[in-house]
């Protein structure tokens, strides 16, 4: 997950306790040549522990497994040779590499073995910091999945009591920042804020204002939740941070945290000038081929957005020359790039080539990740944008399969699912994706209005204690003016008389400025009734607007059955005039519930008595019925919204027309009952029932897979409502729900 990777970064000069030293950076090559010509003593086991390390390193490469097992078999020889040579403290790093690479190779069990063993040891010695020291780094190595959550959390715990048992401030505060980023990769927003802040503090308390990194999680966090105003306030916390206290060696984390903020808010020139400083240090740090192609993709991003696409093409090509790909997933992320820049000059057919060639690469990584995710959806938009609505749903749908995204891009993900499904005529998933949408939207939305508050609140407070520091500097003043006025009785007498004389032309003054104040005053006072009465036909307007919008929905419903009508004519098969009158019946049951809302005073709901008798009515008329089906209704007046009255004349649409056309065989007569009663305040029962032949004992309503039971089915879980089939002399369709009429 990409916002973990930083939290790798950070700490992974803190995973093993320095031994010995051998040269830095020596290649697999030189390793292994001194592997060879080495003595069994100490430095050969040293050798054997960065060998395997250099082989845990190289993370994206095709041959991962065949790499981890030799680490594997290369600690095992460590921690034997440790062994017979009795050097412990080597036998304990040997056997913790070995847990590292078991781990890393999802064998968590033999992983976490390991590491419950040199625990025990330290424990059983005493020495509770490094006891404390193990249980976090397991912590941290440990694959973040759902399956171990409960025991992470453990291992997490485990270490701080003993740090804080041991008053190792600073190292409780690096384990609380460790526990705030498992906690962030759970989507546990608050809590790892409420742990990063703890961190801070605890830092403090030491002297040490080294915080960058922290104040680095707090901006990640914030902005995968949406909370961009914080997100931007801890990203310039941790680059001025960080230049504050010269800890620049990653300097390049903060700086592209920073331009990521700014990028999603849209301020694409300050975003470009910080992923431009990113970039040229990561270059710089010779950082692996992967974080440059996709640290050049967000700069690229930028430079289209304000319309350099040439450039950013340019730039797309120079780092492939100084950089080529090697991994799949570098490839894919490369293809990314170019797909961006050729999209932007309009080159559709090769953005097309680049956008299939880093989908094929993607899946020749095996990943579900972030990068996948993002991959998927740049590819599905640009088919949607293309109108190849299939093809844009296949990529959408493998997006949707990654559930840890942000949450804005979660919303674009819904918003273009709702917008495929909607081209492709699959209307309840399209409503189904913009419902999550709105969901979405209005999380982000709630989020910020919280931060908004909680801003305002502490605003708030600082006023009041400005103003009682205001308060208590009057009164000071006060009490001199008394001493003065003590010592200067006489001068106060003629001040006085001054006083009373200014007064009087102030008084004077007050009276002319209040007569022209009342002029304006009824200067306005005209204005605003003349607004007033433009707003009035404003909100008459509108009113009228709605109802028009009802009435033309309707209209167009119309237009739809006259179509199915005429389509009916030329269809030949019994089946297919079927499906096409039920169709007509369903749209003339959304019909009526516009026509009631253009024809009432209240725009938003109709009165159910009204609208069910009318469905019934043209149930009727569809049907022919005669008299041979009498219907008994039980309607209690009720006025309910829109979004129930459609989902119920469709279940009333559907249940009617099944008892008409199932209940009563060989057209034998029969009574259909329909109820529909407030049971509370805002409860109400819907109650459709035939006394028909009524169904088989064997039927299921749970299995069965018409369309009809599907669709009541579907639209009682809309409206949250129990959905009930009862057999007993006939057949009933009953639904309880909930509404605020």
């Amino acid at each position: 997950m990409l916002k973990a990777i930083t939290v790798v970064i950070f700490f992974i000069a803190t995973i093993a306790p320095a031994t010995a030293q051998l040269p830095a950076e020596l290649s697999q090559h030189t390793l292994r040549n001194l592997l060879q010509e080495s003595k069994p003593d100490s430095n050969r086991i040293l050798l054997l522990q960065a060998l395997g390390k250099s082989y845990l390193k190289d993370e994206f490469n095709d041959a991962r497994a065949l790499l981890i097992d030799t680490a594997i078999g290369l600690f095992n020889h460590a921690t034997s040779l440790s062994d017979t040579l009795h050097l412990q403290h080597f036998w304990i790093e040997s056997k913790l590499l070995e847990g590292d690479a078991y781990l890393l190779n999802s064998e968590t069990a033999e992983g976490v073995t390991r590491f419950t063993e040199v625990a025990a040891l330290y424990r059983a010695q005493g020495d509770l910091q490094m006891e404390a020291q193990t249980w976090l780094r397991l912590a941290r190595n440990i694959s973040y999945t759902g399956e171990y959550y409960t025991e992470i959390e453990g291992y997490f715990d485990r270490a701080i009591k003993l740090y804080t048992k041991t008053r190792n401030v600073e190292r409780e505060a690096a384990a609380r920042t460790s526990l705030a980023d498992f906690l962030f990769a759970f989507n546990k927003f608050d809590l790892a804020e409420k742990e990063l802040l703890r961190a801070i503090d605890l830092r403090h308390q030491t002297g040490n204002t080294k915080v960058s990194f922290n104040y680095l999680l707090l901006s990640q966090l914030n902005r995968y939740r949406a909370a961009y105003e914080k997100s931007l306030s801890y990203a310039t916390k941790s680059v001025d941070n960080a230049m504050r206290n010269n800890d620049t060696a990653v300097i390049d984390l903060y700086y592209g945290e920073l331009a990521l903020v700014l990028d999603e808010l849209g301020r694409s020139a300050e975003s470009s000038y910080w992923y431009r400083k990113t970039l040229t240090k990561r270059i710089a740090r010779n950082l692996d081929r992967l974080t440059l192609h996709k640290t050049a993709g967000l700069l690229i991003r930028q430079l289209i957005n304000s319309n350099q696409s040439r450039d950013a093409l340019a730039l797309a090509d120079s780092l492939i020359t100084a950089k080529p790909p090697q991994t799949p997933l570098e490839k894919a992320i490369a293809m990314q790039n170019n797909a961006y820049c050729f999209d932007a000059l309009k080159q559709y057919p090769k953005a097309e080539q680049y956008y299939n060639s880093m989908a094929a690469y993607f899946r020749k990584t095996a990943l579900n990740d972030e990068y996948v995710f993002l991959g998927n959806l740049d590819i599905g938009r640009f088919y949607l944008e293309r109108g190849q609505y299939k093809k844009a749903h296949n990529y959408l749908d493998a997006a949707l399969a990654y559930g840890g995204a942000r949450m804005v891009d979660q919303r674009e993900l819904h918003h273009l699912l709702f917008s495929a499904d909607s081209a492709l005529g699959n209307y309840a998933a399209a409503i189904k994706n913009l419902q999550q949408y709105e969901v979405i939207n209005d999380s982000i939305y709630n989020e910020r209005k919280s931060r908004q508050i909680e801003e305002l609140t502490i605003q708030y407070e600082t006023e009041k204690k400005e103003q009682s520091i205001q308060l208590l500097e009057k009164e000071k003043r006060i009490q001199l003016a008394d001493l003065a006025k003590e010592k200067n009785s006489r001068r106060w007498t003629l001040g006085v008389a001054l006083l009373l004389i200014i007064l009087v032309a102030l008084l004077v003054n007050y009276a002319r400025l209040k007569q022209r104040t009342n002029r304006k005053l009824q200067v306005q006072q005209l204005l605003i009734e003349k607004k007033n009465d433009t707003l009035q036909h404003l909100v008459e307007e509108k009113e009228w607007l709605v109802r028009e919008i009802h009435h033309r929905v309707k209209n167009n419903f119309q237009t739809v059955m006259g179509l199915l009508r005429t389509q009916s004519a030329y269809l030949q098969g019994e089946e297919a005039k079927a499906a096409v009158t039920e169709s007509q019946q369903r749209i003339q049951a959304m019909s009526l519930v516009h026509q009631k809302l253009y024809q009432s005073d209240n725009l938003s709901a109709i009165n159910m008595a009204d609208y069910i008798h009318e469905l019934i009515d043209c149930l009727k008329d569809s049907f022919h019925t005669g008299n041979t089906i009498r219907y008994n209704l039980q309607i209690d007046p009720a006025k309910l919204n829109i979004a129930h009255c459609i989902p119920l004349g469709l279940i009333l649409n559907e249940a009617i027309t099944n008892a008409i056309k199932h209940a009563f065989p060989g057209g034998q007569g029969g009574v259909i009952d329909v109820l529909f009663k407030r049971t509370a305040q805002d409860h109400f029962t819907l109650s459709i029932k035939d006394n028909g032949s009524g169904l088989p004992d064997s039927f299921d309503p749970s299995r069965q897979s018409s369309m009809g039971m599907k669709l009541m089915r579907g639209l009682s879980g809309d409206l949250d409502a129990t959905f009930q089939v009862n057999l007993n002399n006939g057949t009933e369709i009953r639904l309880d729900f909930i509404s605020e009429a």
